[in-house]
């Protein structure tokens, strides 16, 4: 039947039509949360540099109030990525369930930031890192990464320090050390009941007036890096818990100050985990920990989709002499925007976000969990929130522990 001929060639014709519809592809959003004014402008600044070269994406900048809250709205999607330190890296993964899509280098060789390394005077002869009880000792601040995360969290994996049931780590630390130096530790922020131990701020000075003693800031002469070097360069602690580049910024002239203009190398050395020393120059195997450079958090499903937007930009601006520069804040006012400027260049992680932090890292990070919660909730990250409303009367004799507040 002709006309049924003429139905089936019309089908077919329209399938063929249907076939071809050119499909419209649309632009990608890709949205930042950025943590200051500062770095809103850079972000900005990249996204119109980006639509001005053709870079496919459209990136989207959103304000975020802490790190944490950038944290939030990467996981309910509001966010889309952020970079951040290796401690938040920990707390992202472990409180948010996201993951990396990037690292930096700042060497071009791997995605080591710094060393944390335990520095003492050379004249110190009978010190050791496994016998530190009732030692002094100097720190750049309470809750930093190399003041206090790293070097407690070796002591406590060390068993040299016992937390206890109320996970007190100030307490602990001031039980454990004769006195020292911890910037901060008395603050309202960080001892809200006024109970953290006095000892903990007996090595600090205040300053030119006695004013400011253990305040979080540069008012108290022992406060960052520097201070708690010069804490040991002044014979008011034992050891120093710094980067391996801290002794080799405040030398030969780059401080003018006359505590440093007195220091020699020969003066200090390094203490090493395995209770030997060694020199200053040695940091790669006396240290307590490497500490993983920068890395870009995001939602699971989005590593790929990320990671192929990073490199797009990176191709575009990671090595350039004039103009927008991805890995520099010149002309902001501020450090380290968006990406630090130390950065070589960015590399892809298509591991966990454990494979970046590394082993050592990671298990520094664990030190500062609750180990009630790992017997009970090995994989969950428990609020006091949460027990409060579903486990009142069971688990009340630890509703004040948080697996993931301990890391804020």
């Amino acid at each position: 039947d002709s006309s049924c001929t003429r139905s089936v060639i019309k089908t077919l014709l329209l399938h063929i039509n249907l076939s071809f519809t050119p499909v419209t592809m649309t632009t990608p959003n890709f949205s930042w949360c950025v943590l200051s004014e500062a770095e809103e402008q850079k972000c900005l600044d990249l996204a119109g540099n980006a639509t001005a070269r053709n870079v496919r994406g459209s990136l989207l900048c959103v304000r975020g109030l802490n790190t944490r809250d950038c944290m939030e709205k990467i996981k309910n999607g509001t966010a889309d990525a952020a970079s951040m330190f290796a401690d938040d890296i920990y707390a992202a993964g472990l409180c948010y369930g996201l993951e990396l899509a990037a690292g930096e280098s700042h060497n071009a060789v791997d995605g080591i930031s710094y060393y944390v390394v335990a520095m003492a005077r050379r004249s110190s002869s009978d010190l050791s890192l496994l016998e530190m009880h009732e030692r002094s000792s100097c720190h750049p601040g309470i809750r930093t990464t190399v003041g206090w995360t790293v070097p407690i969290g070796y002591l406590v994996n060390t068993s040299q320090i016992s937390i206890g049931e109320q996970c007190n780590f100030p307490k602990a630390v001031g039980n454990f050390f004769g006195y020292s130096c911890v910037p901060g530790v008395k603050d309202p922020l960080h001892d809200p009941r006024g109970n953290n131990p006095k000892n903990l701020c007996e090595a600090c000075i205040g300053d030119e007036n006695d004013r400011h003693i253990c305040a979080n800031n540069h008012k108290e002469r022992h406060y960052g890096e520097a201070g708690a070097l010069r804490c040991v360069a002044e014979n008011l602690g034992d050891v120093a818990f710094v980067k391996h580049t801290t002794v080799f910024d405040n030398l030969d002239g780059k401080n003018q100050e006359s505590w440093a203009l007195d220091l020699e190398l020969e003066d200090l050395k390094l203490l090493c985990p395995d209770g030997t020393e060694a020199g200053l120059d040695e940091y790669l195997r006396c240290h307590l920990s490497a500490v993983p450079a920068n890395g870009v958090v995001v939602r699971m499903e989005d590593k790929c989709r990320v990671w192929k937007y990073l490199e797009r930009l990176q191709n575009a601006f990671g090595n350039a002499t004039e103009g927008f520069s991805l890995f520099s804040s010149a002309g902001y006012g501020q450090s380290d925007l968006l990406f630090s400027d130390a950065t070589h260049h960015l590399q892809r992680v298509l591991g966990s976000y454990t494979s970046w932090l590394g082993p050592s890292y990671t298990a520094i990070l664990q030190a500062f969990e609750d180990p009630r919660l790992k017997y009970i909730f090995p994989s969950l990250c428990i609020t006091r929130i949460v027990l409060t409303l579903l486990m009142p009367a069971f688990f009340f004799w630890f509703v004040h522990i948080s697996r993931c507040e301990l890391l804020f």
